[in-house]
């Protein structure tokens, strides 16, 4: 039988090798910010960061000279550098190197009707997280939120602020297009590119999301439309069947709209990844 001696360094050993684990973790992983295109264009050599950025990596990371930092313009382009300078606002940085990434973005174009509160804002980071490529806010006839269409300019900076900061925690490389709020006529046209389109619409009974993208040959790009609490009214139901929308149901519970539009894009991000890596989704198509 195991010595009780042996059998208590077993947590201790456990215990150092996590410690070890997040140390690598955090060597391995370098701290990212977001900085503007036009800023991380004109660099040469160095740069200064500020804002908002700055205070997250002096205050919040306590970072300092000598540390090395990812920086990401949203468009692709990372670039690696050194902290050389910190002070209370600023932070001077010397460009390590630059590289061009590829487009991350999964091609699925989200249509959502205005939330209510923070709502809005949690569905545009997750959306972001699981990669999609553009997000259309839209106005529907049912739309609770009561705002007017040509003053929602500052709705759509705290979004795209939004999407920038959720870009930097999952790694990714190119944030969606968030278009300004407009009528859904309008976002239908936004989308007319798309292969494959589908409406999640709550008296949908037989089509299911899989189906409803089986049916359109498991194509892409994809446009997913997300309507009201209250619904779609039923001359929305018919301008997006007109414009070549399926209807699907997200299943028999009732959701909300924000839960019904990240787990439409989530299980055709998982669809679209199987596709990409095997070369078919039938995987996770039932009955194919």
């Amino acid at each position: 039988m195991p010595s009780l001696a042996k059998e208590r360094e077993k947590p201790n050993k456990m215990a150092e090798t996590m410690i070890m684990a997040e140390l690598y973790y955090k060597l391995m992983t370098l701290a990212r910010f977001l900085i503007s295109s036009d800023v991380l264009s004109r660099a040469r050599s160095t740069l200064t960061l500020t804002g908002r950025e700055a205070h997250h990596l002096t205050r919040v990371r306590r970072l300092g000279p000598g540390s090395l930092v990812e920086l990401i313009d949203g468009s692709g382009v990372v670039a690696k550098a050194k902290i050389i300078q910190v002070n209370r606002t600023e932070v001077g940085l010397h460009i390590v190197e630059v590289s061009e990434q590829q487009n991350d973005c999964l091609p699925i174009s989200l249509i959502v009707a205005l939330l209510k509160g923070d709502r809005m804002g949690w569905m545009i980071q997750k959306a972001t997280e699981l990669g999609v490529q553009t997000i259309c806010p839209v106005i529907t006839q049912h739309t609770v939120v009561k705002v007017d269409v040509e003053r929602t300019g500052g709705h759509l900076v705290r979004w795209k602020e939004i999407a920038g900061q959720a870009l930097k925690q999952c790694k990714g490389n190119f944030v969606p297009t968030i278009y300004p709020v407009v009528r859904l006529e309008e976002a239908l046209e936004k989308v007319s590119y798309a292969r494959a389109k589908i409406l999640l619409w709550e008296s949908e009974k037989k089509c299911s999301l899989f189906s409803a993208w089986r049916d359109q040959g498991n194509n892409t790009p994809v446009a997913v439309i997300a309507g009201p609490e209250g619904g779609l009214s039923r001359e929305e139901i018919l301008a997006c069947k007109g414009a070549g929308f399926f209807t699907a149901t997200m299943g028999r519970r009732t959701l909300r709209s924000e839960t019904a539009a990240i787990g439409a894009v989530a299980a055709l991000a998982a669809m679209i990844t199987c596709k990409r890596l095997q070369g078919t989704a039938s995987a996770l198509l039932p009955g194919t």
